[in-house]
């Protein structure tokens, strides 16, 4: 792979080319990541509404009918439902580890093997989260494990 960067003032907007002789699963997977870029979506805190960058977002958790997306320090509802943010970004960096939470694998620091076929995973930010047995398979492919 060639990567060129064309970088000038003349410039007004970015603008990517992919030049391959067939699109891969891996290619897929990199288009997918480039087309949310910069793609953001809102959370509420305190009254207040706030874009949340995927980039910034350890994981995605629902609890009583409710989805919150936790970041580095702070916690934020969203209006997507857990099914909803799994389908829409099943190609980016997210995978469902557990029936009511999705993470982020940009934001893990380790996974270790627990009794019963369950793994736990260290965040980043020092949290601890517990992929269930159901869960690991999809986690190591997506992982790459």
């Amino acid at each position: 792979m060639k990567l060129i960067i064309d970088q000038s003032l003349d410039h007004e907007d970015i603008e990517i080319t992919i030049k391959c002789k067939l699109v891969d699963a891996e290619l897929e997977k990199l288009i997918a990541q480039i087309r949310l870029y910069g793609f953001s979506i809102t959370g509420k805190k305190n009254g207040a509404t706030y874009p949340l960058r995927l980039e910034d977002i350890y994981y995605f958790e629902s609890i009583d009918d409710k989805s919150f997306a936790y970041c580095e320090k702070d916690v934020y509802e969203c209006s997507l439902k857990l099914y909803e943010l799994e389908e829409q970004f099943a190609k980016a960096d997210f995978v469902r580890i557990s029936k009511s939470c999705i993470l982020n694998i940009m934001k893990l620091s380790s996974v270790r093997a627990l009794l019963n076929g369950r793994f736990e995973v260290l965040l980043h930010n020092g949290e601890k989260l517990i992929i269930n047995r159901h869960y690991v398979q999809n986690f190591k492919k997506k992982f790459n494990f």
